[in-house]
């Protein structure tokens, strides 16, 4: 398993190639509504130009606890401008997605009303219906996920789903204490992983102990022949989200996409840019 350590890096920086043709190369190939367990979830789905019919792979963009944003979007964007089909999916439509979180107890309320395995089961929906999109090759899909949508993504790779791959941007292994009894922890389930899982944490984020990073590390690296990979950036909880100015890190951001990219693609196969 390979570990990365980035130095540290400024707080913006230019966008890579890849990032950059995104937004000149990647199109919103249609709205969708993907059937879910209690109700259908809704998406964009965004694909590299010229690529229809050719059997590229696909990856699955699952947002943080606040639900679909401008920054789920560029997630997307950002895999389509690399070569994938993309689907930016809310996972939360069903509960008439996410509410407005404007503090703790806001927080508290909402993941209150989520239920992990729920989650987890329109998750692989999802990726059951993704497979029969055309364009898409089947044996080459992958699941993206932000905090608690990263920590979704591994619980999925526990499960036969056919996946090639899962990345986690800064998803708690162990979820609070406040939901422990009742939230799925990824973490307790390292050795069931059947499938590549990439794990991407910012070195000063808030709400996952370094601790925590690093005893999971040490799982991670115990299952030596898997293809895990942990990486720690510089950069606190959401650096990644373009839709959070006061948290997002740009050089962080695009460092962290470097290495995911690069799993990826290791994983899948070459994509068609």
């Amino acid at each position: 398993m390979r570990i990365h350590r980035a130095k540290t890096l400024p707080a913006r920086r230019p966008r890579p190639a890849a990032a950059r043709r995104a937004s000149l190369w990647c199109t919103v190939v249609s709205k969708v509504a993907v059937p879910g367990v209690d109700g259908d979830l809704a998406g964009e789905l965004f694909g590299p130009a010229g690529t229809a019919g050719a059997g590229a792979p696909a990856v699955i963009v699952v947002p943080e606890v606040d639900g679909f944003s401008e920054g789920t979007r560029a997630a997307a964007q950002r895999l389509a401008g690399a070569g994938c089909v993309a689907l930016a999916l809310d996972l939360y439509a069903p509960l008439g997605a996410a509410p407005a979180l404007r503090n703790r107890e806001d927080t508290m309320a909402w993941l209150t009303r989520l239920d992990d395995r729920r989650q987890v089961s329109d998750l692989a929906q999802a990726v059951a219906w993704l497979k029969r999109f055309s364009g898409v090759d089947p044996t080459r899909i992958a699941v993206l996920g932000f905090s608690i949508g990263g920590r979704y993504a591994m619980m999925l790779a526990t499960e036969p789903h056919g996946l090639r791959a899962v990345v986690a941007f800064y998803a708690r292994p162990w979820p609070g204490a406040a939901i422990a009894e009742v939230a799925l922890a990824p973490g307790d389930h390292v050795d069931g992983f059947e499938v590549p899982v990439c794990a991407v944490f910012g070195a000063e984020d808030d709400l996952v102990p370094p601790e925590m990073v690093e005893r999971f590390r040490g799982l991670m690296d115990a299952r030596t022949g898997r293809g895990h990979e942990v990486h720690i950036v510089p950069g606190r909880h959401y650096f990644a989200n373009e839709s959070r100015p006061r948290r997002y890190l740009q050089g962080s951001a695009d460092e962290a996409w470097a290495i995911v990219l690069a799993f990826l693609a290791e994983q899948m196969g070459p994509f068609a840019v």
